[in-house]
């Protein structure tokens, strides 16, 4: 008989919030008590951190080579999800057997930029997973967060700085021709020289797309920087020492479908439409680097991943395997 794991009450709660949170039936009424919740103490937050990272120590950098768990301990949560069912009461019992046998030792910085599970808390705005939020700044401009999204916001007398942690906005800029409004990622500087703009960041480069007027852009790692302006409707990929012009057509408007809920494929690799996904899903989404490779173009829905991963699995030769009631969802080539 498996060994029974005991849990502390704070991390039970945890447990039953993800339940809850995963149950495909969650109101605004009970998200905002669960973000009460999580900032009511900061064992909460802790908790909650704690419980993704066991999760995300078998399913999430360990598929994409980043951490490589002991192979006792990721068997044991691999078998234990692997064998849950859809109902509550067990998938309670499997989130404790992956927290007892996964471990509670990681750092609360490497969940919040790693995790799957997780929106990053420790920024001054953000959205949840399946959440687009438009905030308002202190200047009137207006930022549309993706989901799992997050931003820092720096002003101050010379400069309107917002850094992009993760994830991708949509720019609204007030207008102020004394204090410029920039938005940082790891890899670019994007000025405002116009009203509107959006902005990705991914792993290894950022894109950024004009939308109205004009942007100047530059580049953070190399020297000296490389600087381009682009104009209304153009866009750029920027990886920190270099930038690509982006030659599509209606960029633009394919951009920005996300705003709407709307995921605008065009002759993209599979695994950048997966990654849209990954925002939008509780759980995680694991592909086959054959797979990933396949071309898709199409318009999907994002508040729907699940109906967005059958489209995908009718239209391409890929097999789709849904385990543990869909949090770990792996896609490979047809056999």
């Amino acid at each position: 008989m498996a060994r029974r794991t005991s849990l502390d009450a704070v991390t039970e709660q945890a447990i039953d919030w993800m339940v809850e949170l995963r149950s495909g039936a969650v109101g605004e009424a009970q998200r905002a008590a669960f973000r009460a919740w999580l900032s009511a103490d900061t064992r909460h937050l802790h908790a909650w951190q704690s419980l993704g990272v066991a999760l995300d120590a078998t399913f999430g950098l360990a598929s994409a080579g980043k951490v490589k768990p002991s192979g006792a301990r990721a068997d044991a949560v691999a078998s234990a999800i692997e064998q849950a069912a859809v109902l509550s009461a067990r998938r309670r019992r499997v989130l404790r057997a992956a927290l007892g046998v996964a471990g509670l030792g990681l750092g609360s910085s490497w969940v919040a930029r790693s995790s799957g599970l997780l929106a990053d808390w420790r920024a001054d705005l953000h959205t949840a997973t399946g959440e687009r939020r438009t905030f308002t700044l202190a200047d009137g401009s207006r930022l549309q967060l993706d989901a799992r999204s997050s931003v820092d916001v720096r002003f101050s007398d010379g400069l309107r700085l917002v850094q992009l942690r993760q994830g991708q906005l949509r720019a609204e800029v007030a207008a102020n021709a004394h204090v410029p409004f920039v938005v940082r990622t790891e890899h670019a500087s994007i000025r405002a020289l116009g009203s509107q703009f959006m902005v990705r960041q991914e792993e290894a480069r950022t894109q950024a797309v004009a939308l109205r007027d004009a942007l100047e852009i530059s580049t953070l790692l190399a020297e000296p920087a490389q600087r381009e302006t682009l104009m209304q409707g153009q866009g750029a990929w920027i990886d920190g020492a270099q930038i690509a012009r982006l030659a599509q057509a209606g960029l633009a408007a394919s951009a920005t479908a996300w705003t709407h809920g709307v995921l605008h494929a065009e002759d993209q690799r599979l695994g950048e439409v997966l990654a849209a996904l990954k925002p939008y899903r509780l759980g995680y989404i694991r592909v086959s680097l054959a797979a990933a490779r396949l071309r898709v173009t199409g318009i999907f829905g994002l508040d729907d991943s699940d109906a967005a991963l059958q489209a995908l699995a009718e239209t391409l030769p890929i097999d789709v395997h849904r385990h543990s009631g869909g949090w770990l969802v792996r896609v490979e080539l047809a056999a």
